[in-house]
């Protein structure tokens, strides 16, 4: 590379994708077009992006990539120089295929950016408004994403590993295909605290600040505070209700649920299976725009539902949570046993009778230490089975019995059916 003076005239062939094609510099203008003409074939230069180059401020240029918004160079040095930090002037579909490896693009309004096939490797794109934007194919490797806008935003065949995504406000993760996310932890995101839309055209009576592509964001949990456009696309905000809040958290989770099963970390796609159920419940099962339907309709089924799923969120954590599973198995042991106590010491025609082969056989259990003993023994065994030689329920303890027989053999069945898929997803 060599330096760029005042007093040179200098003409740049640009070709669509943005690379420089040929650049000539002769103090006779009608031989620099000669000469350009001559490179590409003796066609006419006009519409095939021709522009002159004068010299009064400094820009950069990475190997052949040309930046659109280039006008002068005030020092053309040897070698080929990195952009430090993407400073606007590009249009949305530059990005496409280039080698942007380590670049700055953190606080930039990046609407509908297009860097698709991308090297974006160790790219920052902290705090950005990348809305819209397509990742399709791209090297996202060590990416920083934590604040950024994330609505609507396109990852498909991506390589997401170790990129970071805490702070994030997504709208929910669109991977069109599978994606590698090895060590990228996509569950620390966050909302905005407005629901966003986005059409391609102004609504009628609504007024929208107008935001240039490349410009400075300020703070990207701000953006919501007011409607506003970039390069045609309109977006704007209305409240949050709880309800909706837990069925976008619920509906993403879910996505990354099936995401981390592609990439076979059975762990993490069980602690987003149990967000996704524990979301699902908080939003009272209410149907909502999301489902294009009414807020508040049928609230009786959805009462229903809200309180069952509750009951299997505590009781069980929806059947991925074995240390659940456990403590409830020994709730429902304790209150057995208190249970079958209080009938046996108030009442004389239920109880249990111990068939044991000593001298106390045939007597009632419950009364003094030792008939506690056995009682205990009693209600543990009837985890088990429902049938016990040695003892004999009989008025209201036979039905009791059965009950608390059902209810520990569906946790047992949970708890052996937890345990094996924690082991598999090991």
């Amino acid at each position: 590379m060599k330096r760029w003076t005042r007093g040179h005239r200098t003409t740049v062939l640009v070709r669509p994708d943005g690379r420089v094609a040929r650049a000539a510099e002769d103090a006779d203008a009608t031989a620099v077009e000669a000469a350009l003409a001559a490179h590409i074939g003796g066609a006419p230069l006009s519409g095939l992006g021709i522009g002159e180059v004068t010299p009064p401020r400094r820009s950069w240029l990475i190997g052949e990539q040309c930046a659109m918004s280039i006008s002068a160079m005030g020092a053309w040095k040897g070698g080929c120089v990195r952009m430090p930090r993407f400073s606007g002037g590009r249009q949305p579909g530059m990005f496409a295929g280039m080698d942007l490896k380590g670049r700055d693009f953190s606080r930039k309004y990046l609407v509908g950016a297009d860097f698709t096939g991308a090297d974006c490797r160790a790219c920052d794109f902290r705090g950005s408004d990348l809305s819209l934007a397509k990742f399709t194919g791209a090297d996202l490797y060590e990416a920083k994403f934590e604040g950024a806008i994330l609505y609507v935003t396109e990852f498909g065949s991506t390589n997401l590993t170790r990129a970071e995504f805490r702070g994030a406000f997504a709208y929910g993760f669109q991977f069109r295909s599978s994606s590698v996310i090895t060590y990228a932890d996509l569950r620390d995101f966050q909302l905005e605290k407005r629901r966003r839309s986005g059409t391609f055209e102004a609504k009628d009576g609504v007024e929208y600040l107008e935001k240039r592509f490349g410009g400075e964001v300020v703070d990207s949990s701000d953006l919501c505070a007011s409607d506003y456009q970039v390069n045609g696309n309109y977006f704007t905000f209305r409240s949050l209700y709880d309800g909706e809040s837990h069925l976008l958290h619920a509906q993403i989770f879910n996505t990354l649920k099936r995401l981390y099963r592609e990439n076979h970390d059975g762990r993490a796609a069980l602690r987003c299976h149990f967000q996704s159920r524990s979301h699902l419940t908080r939003s009272r099962y209410k149907r909502t725009v999301l489902t294009a339907e009414i807020p508040g309709d049928r609230t009786k089924v959805g009462r229903a539902r809200t309180a069952l799923y509750y009951l299997a969120e505590f009781s069980s954590g929806y059947g991925v949570r074995p240390c659940r599973m456990v403590g409830s198995l020994a709730i429902l042991y304790a209150t057995f046993l208190f249970t079958a106590w209080v009938i046996s010491a108030v009442s004389v025609k239920s109880g249990v009778a111990y068939e044991g082969h000593n001298d106390n056989a045939g007597e009632g259990v419950g009364s003094g230490a030792s008939g506690l003993i056995r009682l205990a023994q009693f209600a543990a065994l009837s985890l088990v089975s429902p049938q016990l030689n040695q003892f004999s329920p009989y008025g209201w303890m036979i039905p009791l019995s059965l009950l608390f027989f059902t209810l520990s053999a569906c946790f047992l069945a949970l708890l052996f059916s937890s345990l094996f898929m924690t082991i598999l997803s090991e």
